[in-house]
């Protein structure tokens, strides 16, 4: 896929999930900022400018996707992940 139908994806994905997840008080950036600091591995503002989609490569971004992608239907993932972008943002 292009990079340009990567982004699209990316944003598709973002604003999918709120939808599957209504419970949840998350919003679509936040599902970003889970996929993005589990694929960086940090709060990923530390290590890319923003945007991030933007400054990703190509493989991070194809990773990012597929994180969310999976969020869709793996709930636990989903928290495992949050949790831990949670810690990198020494909010847990």
């Amino acid at each position: 896929m292009e990079r340009d139908g990567l982004h699209k994806r990316y944003f598709e994905l973002g604003n999918e999930l709120p939808d599957i997840y209504p419970s949840k008080s998350f919003q679509n950036h936040c599902y970003w900022r889970i996929a993005l600091d589990q694929v960086i591995s940090d709060k990923w503002n530390h290590k890319l400018d923003s945007p991030a989609y933007k400054n990703l490569s190509d493989e991070q971004l194809q990773q990012v996707i597929e994180l969310l992608e999976h969020y869709k239907d793996d709930e636990v993932l989903l928290e495992k992940h949050n949790k831990q972008s949670l810690r990198y943002r020494g909010k847990v």
